[in-house]
């Protein structure tokens, strides 16, 4: 896990640069998966899921 990220001497939490590349890779899946998401008995929980493992990798491999 990052710890701190300084730019021009702030310091950012690390989740919210998780959270930027979160909402990247989950357009780009959602792109590639929409027809699955749509197909699913809850739409927006599928969807919601995809978001929450995105997170849940970036956050445990970085």
């Amino acid at each position: 896990m990052l710890s701190e990220i300084t730019i021009a001497h702030l310091y950012m939490p690390p989740f919210l640069l998780y959270l930027g590349i979160t909402a990247l890779v989950y357009a780009l899946l959602e792109r590639i998966m929409r027809r699955w998401l749509d197909w699913t008995w809850h739409p927006s929980m599928a969807r919601f899921f995809v978001s929450l493992i995105v997170l849940s990798i970036l956050v445990l491999k970085f």
